[in-house]
């Protein structure tokens, strides 16, 4: 019996290349680790770098001269009672990529804006200044002058009437959008010119990035035009508006929408 004993507890001693494997094996991995630590690190600092700069740039934005002179001026002409209501019917639109201005053209939702503020950039949320947000849907939309027509599921929204005819040479204008960071910025102006035959209206408004899709509203309330952009070249950064009378000739039906 003692010599079975002695035969069960018997064991194969490992070899000094299974502990050399082994140990190699650990640095390996430990050498991976160390490099995946490192690379983690590296990719948190770019991301906080990145952050940190949008963040400067956020409040270079917020407190630029510009924007300051732009708030204030904006603030001036909102105690205005007339200027208050048009307001309320100038909307925010965020779409994937990129948020622009709009304006609601009817109390059942139909909103004015730019085809490049709207194109590639569905889903599109409107929001309006008292809160309200809706899911816009892109009723027509051409690059050729830059117009899109959106309608959401809305009663009852303040909106802004349209002129049946164009704008007057040196007629006092307001342009109400959302440039830069900012929301509901207002800022005055006149009608420089009608430039035939490109149908393009220029204006003295001053006009910065988010600024697209904004109306120009005469000052009986009417909409006159539709910024698109600001003249390439003019430091004062003045802006190109489309004119109303191309906005029907572009929707022949819209008169028909909004009678609806």
């Amino acid at each position: 019996m003692k010599e079975t004993d002695e035969e069960e507890v018997e064991f194969e001693e490992p070899a000094p290349e299974d502990f050399l494997f082994d140990e190699e094996e650990t640095v390996d991995e430990k050498d991976k680790k160390r490099r995946k630590t490192v690379l983690f690190r590296v990719i948190g600092l770019i991301v906080a770098v990145v952050l940190i700069l949008q963040v400067g740039n956020i409040w270079f934005n917020i407190l630029s001269e510009e924007s300051r002179e732009l708030t204030e001026t904006s603030e001036e002409l909102s105690q205005q009672e007339d200027v208050s209501i048009y307001k309320e019917a100038v909307v925010a639109i965020q779409g994937n990529g990129g948020r622009g201005t709009g304006f609601s053209i009817s109390d059942n939702g139909y909103i004015l804006t730019n085809h490049h503020v709207v194109s590639q950039r569905q889903p599109l949320t409107v929001s309006f200044p008292n809160g309200d947000y809706f899911t816009a849907e892109i009723v027509e939309s051409m690059e050729e002058p830059d117009l899109a027509l959106l309608k959401v599921d809305g009663e009852d929204l303040p909106f802004l009437t349209l002129r049946s005819s164009d704008a007057k040479e040196n007629e006092d204008i307001y342009v109400i959008g959302n440039p830069r960071l900012q929301t509901q910025i207002v800022n005055e102006g006149q009608i420089l010119n009608n430039e035939n035959p490109f149908q393009r209206m220029r204006i003295s408004n001053k006009i910065l990035p988010g600024h697209s899709g904004s109306p120009v509203i005469a000052q009986n309330g009417e909409v006159v035009g539709v910024v698109y952009a600001r003249s390439l070249g003019t430091e004062e950064g003045y802006g190109l508006a489309i004119p109303v009378g191309q906005v029907y000739d572009y929707f022949p039906s819209l008169q028909e929408l909004l009678d609806e």
